[in-house]
């Protein structure tokens, strides 16, 4: 296969992989939330709406001249496309699709962006891990301090003003995916050049909107069991609350830095942390022990790491003998 032929498998294999498998953190708790209550037509317009106004505007906001512009809100900058494509770059995506299908919460970040410009994988660690520490400080103090009581009635009272909450969930859910967007578009798009023109970014959208069909479809995949142990993430009042909190330390990384991190882990640091805090408040001691739930969780995030990582140092090697 030439390289524009593996670029554009390489995107395709991308853009699902990465979707399906951070599923768990941008989709996850309104799929959930929405499994028996909303039409999955309209599951899909909503998800690729949102989706294709984020890629588009972000392409206009990023010009570089000549009707070209850079689709990843400029996360692609210390990720040069390499001069020699071949398919040893595939084995990112795919082995994303492996971890997806046993359930582990990947960082996409690591796997395959690690794979184009492995010196990076350290700034990539450090940035991931400040995430995921400030997304468990943050759960801790919110839930903490105040949350906590709206958990406690999700739990004793059944859900009243069901079309207000319904509203909420859905503004809260269109906040946190567009804003997952514009940090995880790099681990899509860097299979394809830095600059596209406007057909080729139609196109790319539109191959990204029939990824996400099929996610709806199959209401998520395995990942999804990564929310459904976690309290109360089936109830739309929580659901709002998770998204709208994980949607703002997004918006908050992405308006100080540039550089790509794991959205997976700053995700898991806020389910650990509401967790947390929940479990303390409310005393619940009739509940699945805390640390076989985020044990769990963080020993397959632990062995996606892993995999990230042998797969990434090994693309090199493999590149010169391909």
């Amino acid at each position: 296969m030439d390289a524009n032929t593996i670029q554009i498998i390489g995107f395709l294999l991308a853009a699902y992989s990465v979707v399906a498998n951070d599923s768990l953190q941008t989709l996850g708790t309104y799929l959930s939330s929405n499994q028996q209550r909303t039409p999955k037509a309209l599951q899909m317009l909503f998800i690729c709406g949102v989706a294709a106004a984020v890629m588009l505007i972000g392409w206009i906001l990023h010009p570089s001249g000549a009707g070209l512009a850079d689709p990843a809100w400029g996360r692609l900058d210390n990720f040069p496309l390499p001069e020699n494509v071949n398919w040893v770059y595939l084995l990112p995506p795919i082995a994303v699709l492996a971890l997806t299908q046993w359930g582990a919460p990947v960082s996409t970040s690591f796997l395959v962006l690690s794979a184009f410009v492995p010196k990076n994988t350290t700034s990539l660690l450090l940035h991931s891990l400040a995430g995921y520490l400030m997304a468990f400080a943050m759960a801790l103090v919110v839930y903490g301090a105040l949350m906590w009581l709206l958990e406690r009635t999700v739990l004793n009272s059944p859900l009243q003003n069901r079309n207000l909450w319904l509203a909420l969930q859905w503004t809260s859910t269109g906040w946190l995916w567009s804003q997952w967007l514009v940090q995880d578009m790099a681990n899509i798009f860097v299979y394809l050049p830095r600059e596209l023109n406007l057909s080729s970014m139609l196109a790319a959208t539109l191959m990204l909107c029939v990824g996400l069909c099929v996610l709806v479809a199959i209401g998520g995949g395995p990942i999804q069991g990564v929310v459904r142990n976690k309290i109360n993430t089936g109830d739309l009042r929580s659901a709002t609350v998770i998204d709208f909190l994980f949607g703002c330390v997004l918006f908050w990384k992405a308006s100080i830095s540039t550089f790509p991190l794991s959205t997976t882990w700053v995700f898991l640091g806020l389910l650990a942390g509401r967790e947390i805090a929940i479990r303390w408040r409310l005393h619940l001691i009739d509940r699945q022990p805390l640390n076989a739930v985020l044990g769990r969780d963080v020993f397959k995030a632990g062995i996606g790491i892993v995999v990230s990582l042998a797969v990434a140092f090994a693309i090199q090697p493999l590149k010169a003998l391909g």
